[in-house]
């Protein structure tokens, strides 16, 4: 094997150091080392600058030449990728965190906000691992944590803690080169504020506060400190990423019992969906309480495995299995039903249930005696049996058609009257249902319901709640059900329950997986409770629980909107896509933003009730009388139909609802008429230069006024090529799309994926490359390449 001396001499650095490190590690001269290694100084300084080029050394100028070991804790991406949803979630955090941590400036003031238990302390640690990586400080420094809460009551004693006194250092000197991590800052005195932030010998200060404070603090902090990091709550992350979280506490109790822990799916149903008090921290803490229960039951067997049950868990937790219904499509994808998980120091094992060839019978009875067993309510029962129902009767259908294979060995096994009986309902049922049934399900049939005939039961099994959705989800099937059981009881005088209906539901559904995902509707509206208002109507009216509500309050910070906006999609969309209704256009600009994050299928329905009110409270305000108001809405909204009734003493104008909801695939010149007149009264309206000028604060290495020039005229280019008049919110919403567009392509980042692009560039492949030649200045200029994709992107946002 080749010698490497480059090897050599830093296997020597870092043993010597780690050996003889005191508060710091030692740093060497090259006369030093030259010795200790026996090498010629100059082929040493040479290796000793490629060290230092690499980040393993660091190199100290002057009088001699110093250099020092620096500890590599992993690489940045290890770093990162031990926060769950690092890449989801956490992916902006994490951008802030590199961007305030490599600032040129240094020694950046952070805060992170977030609510009670989101994990601040946690991610207060990876930022000073990633300051570590980055070499911003030494792997020797510490990061000194203090929470100003805790000396309130004596704050002299916690203002000589922070600032030092004559006789000792203060932790703001002590972390000069390190991390000082300050806890609920905001319990400081804003003496005590000031002189911290506005001290300019400190290292990087990272505080944080409580994001349930009132709005004005934050703001005052914000003003105060060079970047603020926010951390979402529980509730706004992902499913996929709480059910991370959940094996991740697992595992951590797996290692404290030393045993396997096995978990039953009802009791992922309620972790997964309850509402913990203190986010991350609340649900780390009621898994720990439940493990100690669970370990408490058995730890005098003897057995390398203990079984959580949803009795070791809080009434709260337990809570979480009764919305399991609403949410049961998006759980079932990650939490299969008939499986056992077992954790164990190798990982994570899933283990199917035997089910010993019960009847489904069986089985309902079988779990509802374990869970009584538990001392949960008979609604936490009815819920575990209703999410294990699909699963179970999947189990007994797959049991039941094993055992035949054809007709002639069915008609051995039931009477030749219930053979006709069900052969006529089977040939019915295709033809009512317009489907081609498999086979086996007519075997099913008639085992089942022989079964039922041999051993009848009064005894309901299905909670009514259940019934209720299988009814209103398949009414069809329902209907061919409840007759065909109607003539079962006439014909064999026999009274059969109201379950037999929903399972023989369930039998002429096995031809296609069960798909209970909907089209929801989302009502967004400017105020406070408007939107909700309108929904409880609806939902109260209709069956069918698909329509969602979220007023977007008028002092609300832009961003916060979007953020909200964007989880409640996430939260309601079901697959299918989502009807959008709302008032104004500045909604449907965050919308089409939306959908190129989240690829969310959204169809848009505007209903400008908001626009009308204050058109014609503007014309009140100018004493227009009622036909002057009513002629200016008949001129400038055509779509509304007009009629007045009343006498000379009294006159009401009534207007219909009539084509006020209008759908966006047409440009509405009319609205934006409307707009530009009311323009001095809309204090909300972003102009095309503010919209530029915030563009500059959010992005301020681009030079947004060369971008502006070119955006300006390819705007104007682009709605002549397409024969289209965009509105100003259009406008914007095209001008930050293309901005963060080529943000993300000077950066090297990946554009989100436009599922339908492939499917515009076909059908468009003229436009695209006439598009392309619009794009082109703006390419050279900036040195990017805008590919066909992107522009299918931009042609959708205007389309739609």
């Amino acid at each position: 094997m080749k010698f490497n001396k480059k090897d050599s001499v830093y296997d020597f650095i870092k043993a010597y150091s780690q050996e003889m490190e005191h508060e710091e590690y030692p740093k060497f001269s090259t006369q030093f080392l030259a010795e200790k290694l026996n090498m010629q100084r100059t082929n040493l300084s040479s290796i000793l600058n490629q060290l230092v080029k690499e980040g393993k050394i660091e190199k100290y100028n002057g009088r001699p030449v110093l250099y020092q070991f620096i500890e590599q804790i992993g690489n940045e991406e290890d770093c990162f990728q031990s926060l769950v949803g690092y890449n989801g979630s956490l992916k902006e955090a994490v951008s802030e965190v590199e961007a305030a941590i490599l600032y040129p400036q240094g020694n950046s003031r952070i805060l992170l906000i977030g609510e009670r238990g989101t994990g601040r302390h946690y991610f207060s640690t990876i930022i000073f691992q990633y300051a570590v990586q980055q070499g911003v400080i030494k792997a020797s420094s510490s990061m000194l944590s203090f929470d100003c809460k805790t000396y309130e009551e004596n704050k002299r004693y916690r203002h000589e803690v922070l600032f030092g006194s004559e006789l000792k250092e203060g932790l703001l000197q002590k972390s000069i080169h390190g991390i000082l991590f300050l806890q609920n800052i905001d319990f400081l005195s804003e003496l005590e504020r000031n002189k911290l932030f506005q001290n300019g010998q400190h290292g990087i200060i990272l505080c944080s506060m409580n994001d349930e404070l009132q709005s004005g603090i934050h703001e005052v902090f914000s003003e105060s400190v060079d970047f603020v990091i926010e951390l979402p709550p529980l509730r706004k992350r992902s499913i996929e990423e709480r059910f991370e979280l959940l094996k991740l506490f697992f595992e951590e109790e797996v290692k404290i019992l030393k045993r396997n822990i096995e978990i039953d799916t009802s009791v992922f149903h309620a972790l997964l969906l309850y509402d913990p008090k203190d986010n991350i921290r609340g649900l780390k803490n009621d898994i720990h309480k439940g493990c100690a229960n669970c370990y408490a039951r058995s730890h005098k067997s003897r057995t390398r495995s203990v079984e959580a049950v949803l009795a070791d868990f809080s009434n709260e937790v337990r809570k979480g299995i009764l919305f399991y219904r609403k949410k049961r499509s998006e759980i079932d994808s990650l939490v299969q039903t008939d499986y056992k998980y077992v954790f164990s120091e190798n990982g994570i094992l899933k283990r199917r249930k035997k089910e010993n060839n019960k009847t489904i019978y069986q089985s309902i009875d079988a779990r509802r005696k374990n869970l009584k067993k538990q001392n949960i309510t008979e609604e936490e029962i009815d819920s575990v049996i209703s999410s294990r129902l699909l699963a179970d009767f999947q189990n007994y259908y797959e049991n039941l058609t094993s055992k035949i294979e054809n007709r002639t060995q069915l008609k051995k096994l039931i009477s030749e009257e219930l053979y006709q009986l069900l052969n006529d309902f089977f040939e019915f049922a295709q033809r009512e249902l317009e489907e081609i049934l498999e086979e086996k399900i007519f075997y099913a049939i008639c085992l089942h319901i022989n079964g039922c005939l041999v051993k009848v039961t009064s005894k309901q099994r299905i909670s009514n709640e259940e019934i209720r959705q299988m009814v209103e989800s398949y009414p069809k099937e329902y209907k061919l059900a409840r007759n065909l059981i109607q003539k079962i009881e006439e014909e064999f005088r026999v009274h059969l329950n109201v379950d037999e209906i929903i399972f023989i539901i369930l039998f002429l559904t096995q031809n296609t997986t069960i798909d209970q995902r909907k089209v929801v509707t989302l009502i967004v509206m400017h105020g406070n409770s408007a939107a909700e208002s309108m929904v409880d109507v609806i939902n109260t009216m209709s069956k069918e629980k698909t329509t969602y509500a979220y007023d977007l309050q008028l002092d609300k910070n832009i961003k916060i909107a979007y953020d909200d906006l964007k989880q409640k999609m996430l939260e309601i969309h079901q697959g299918k896509g989502i009807v959008l209704i709302y008032d104004m256009g500045s909604i449907r600009t965050m919308a089409e933003s939306i959908v190129n994050e989240t690829g969310i299928a959204i169809k848009y329905v505007e209903m400008p009730i908001t626009l009308l009110g204050l058109v014609i409270s503007n014309k009140a305000a100018e004493f227009a009388d009622l036909n002057e108001i009513s002629k200016y809405l008949a001129d400038n909204f055509q779509n509304i139909q007009l009629d007045v009734t009343g006498n000379q003493d009294k006159e009401i104008q009534t207007f219909s609802n009539v084509g006020l909801v209008r759908l966006l695939n047409n440009s509405d010149k009319t609205e934006e008429e409307i707009l530009e007149k009311n323009q001095e009264e809309q204090d909300d309206t972003e102009s095309i230069e503010e919209t530029f000028e915030y563009l500059q604060s959010q992005f301020p290495e681009m030079e947004m006024d060369r971008i502006k020039d070119y955006l300006i005229i390819f705007i104007l280019n682009l709605e002549h090529l397409m024969d289209v008049s965009l509105d100003e919110d259009k406008r914007i919403g095209l001008i930050v799309h293309i901005v963060c567009l080529m943000d993300q392509i000077m950066d090297h980042r990946l554009p989100a994926i436009n599922v339908m692009a492939s499917d515009i560039i076909n059908k468009n492949p003229g436009l695209i490359i006439e598009i392309k030649k619009l794009f082109r200045p703006l390419e050279v200029e900036f040195d990017i390449y805008i590919s066909d994709s992107e522009i299918a992107n931009i042609i959708s946002i205007i389309n739609n």
